[in-house]
């Protein structure tokens, strides 16, 4: 299963109930973005009623996001 993220894309975590947008990637590695090591991540703003206000932009790994996806705990809904 591929996995395609894009800003704008929405995730919602099946477990809490809450969503997320995806609002930016961007690298976290140095080497630039063809390293075989380049780490990427993405901010997402999570809305639900169980989300602390201060606490809704968070920050996940690419890899992360694509392995809760993978595995349903997520479900991702393209822009």
């Amino acid at each position: 299963m591929s996995v395609d993220l894009c800003v704008g894309d929405i995730v919602v975590d099946l477990v809490s109930g809450e969503a997320g947008i995806l609002i930016s990637r961007y690298l976290l590695t140095e080497g630039g973005p063809t390293n075989p090591l380049a780490l990427w991540a993405w901010d997402v703003y999570w809305v639900g009623k169980n989300i602390d206000p201060t606490a809704r932009l968070q920050t996940w790994t690419e890899y992360g996001l694509t392995n809760v996806i993978k595995t349903g705990t997520f479900v991702q809904y393209k822009k």
